[in-house]
């Protein structure tokens, strides 16, 4: 199968607390990923990168196999990028 999204070399930091260290993900066609980890890990700072809601303070991002910059959720969204957060409160019994 095709890379659809390669991302790597992924780091981040938030005032001087490192978040991530090169991370890296790997999405191919047909396949479905959960984030998991212990809290703190990094799962929602790479997704919120991957969706151009933060920035990295480096990142490697290849979509279909050419590099892409998502400088912002509507980069994102151009590019065919979409994300659904954790929301517990978004199901109401």
């Amino acid at each position: 199968m095709a890379d659809l999204l390669h991302i790597e070399n992924v780091s981040k930091h938030f005032n001087g607390v490192c978040a991530l260290t090169n991370a890296r993900f790997l999405l191919r066609a047909g396949e479905v990923h959960a984030l998991m980890g212990e809290n703190g890990a990094g799962k929602s700072t790479l997704a919120k990168i991957i969706a151009g809601a933060l920035r990295a303070d480096k990142s490697d991002l290849l979509l279909e196999g050419r590099p892409v910059v998502v400088s912002s959720p509507l980069d994102a969204q151009r590019l065919g990028i979409g994300i659904i957060y954790q929301e517990l409160m978004s199901f109401r019994i």
